[in-house]
């Protein structure tokens, strides 16, 4: 899937603007998208939202007198003010990041739900100028296509449900939440494990002068188990198999740093697609490591 952004912004300042210039039927869609509801009292108050709508109109009333020698633009009324509420909160809770400091929000895309071991992933793809999703699962006919809003790092169910709640308004409870499953709970003592393990290298790598390559190989190869038997794959997958091949390397195990280049680039192909900035980045990467061999 690939879409092109319905609204795309520097900054939270720009999306009045950017929500007057919308055509009708996008206006429309836009005010279909989730609101949060932890998030949707905090976002303005009717003064607020009276203040920020009209002094972008002034400001719009101004850049025309500048370029025409009279102004051209109206005032909001009062259910444009009203609605400005809405749209922000609409975008905070639907945005993507799409680089270089801009965020997005898409029409579709936005309305996929999230799951910690999703089905599929979203990138922003500069080439085409769309926002992708790619499966990186099977995903079987009439399957849910699922999104993970967060950054995964093998986090435990406590920490990812706090992040969600806050700034999403939601408790997941995909099966690896599910914490009564015995999916649930071996996968939660597989990421505890795992956090420990993290934490001990963390504490035992400050006390070294040098990098210790072995051992931060040691910990790529546990972390890569991890994510498997968790089911999680992604470009989060792909840059640890990337980040090991590149400690093979340097260590000198030539048959694992090739394994896990190829294993690394075919998952961000998968992910990515190969016309995508991304995919040629980890592709001069691989071609980068197999130059050490």
């Amino acid at each position: 899937m690939a879409e092109k952004a319905t609204l795309a912004v520097a900054s939270e300042g720009q999306v009045f603007a950017a929500s007057r210039a919308l055509s009708d039927a996008d206006k429309k869609r836009l005010m279909q998208l989730s609101i949060s509801p932890v998030r949707r009292s905090s976002v303005l108050s009717w003064t607020e939202a009276a203040w920020h709508s009209t002094r972008q109109a002034l400001s719009d009333v101004f850049n025309v007198s500048q370029r025409d020698g009279k102004a051209v633009a109206r005032l909001p009324d009062l259910k444009t003010i009203a609605e400005y509420p809405t749209i922000l909160s609409i975008f905070r809770n639907n945005n993507f990041d799409i680089g270089n400091g801009r965020q997005a929000v898409f029409d579709q895309i936005c309305r996929h739900n999230h799951a910690c071991v999703p089905k599929a992933q979203g990138n922003f793809n500069t080439t085409i100028g769309c926002f992708t999703i790619h499966a990186i699962q099977p995903i079987d006919a009439d399957e849910e296509i699922t999104l993970s809003y967060l950054v995964e790092h093998g986090a435990l169910r406590e920490s990812r449900q706090s992040r969600l709640r806050e700034h999403y308004g939601f408790l997941c409870d995909c099966p690896a939440c599910d914490i009564t499953s015995k999916r649930g709970k071996d996968g939660e003592q597989r990421r505890r494990q795992m956090q420990m393990k993290l934490h001990a290298f963390a504490e035992e790598a400050a006390e070294r002068e040098h990098p210790n390559v072995e051992a931060e190989l040691v910990v790529m190869r546990e972390l890569i188990q991890l994510y498997e038997a968790e089911g999680i794959s992604g470009r989060e997958l792909s840059t640890l198999y990337l980040t090991a091949a590149d400690l093979a390397a340097k260590a000198g195990v030539k048959e694992e740093a090739l394994r896990f280049s190829e294993n690394g680039l075919r998952i961000d192909k998968d992910c990515v697609g190969t016309d995508s900035s991304m995919f040629h980045e980890s592709l001069a990467r691989v071609r980068a490591i197999g130059a050490m061999l």
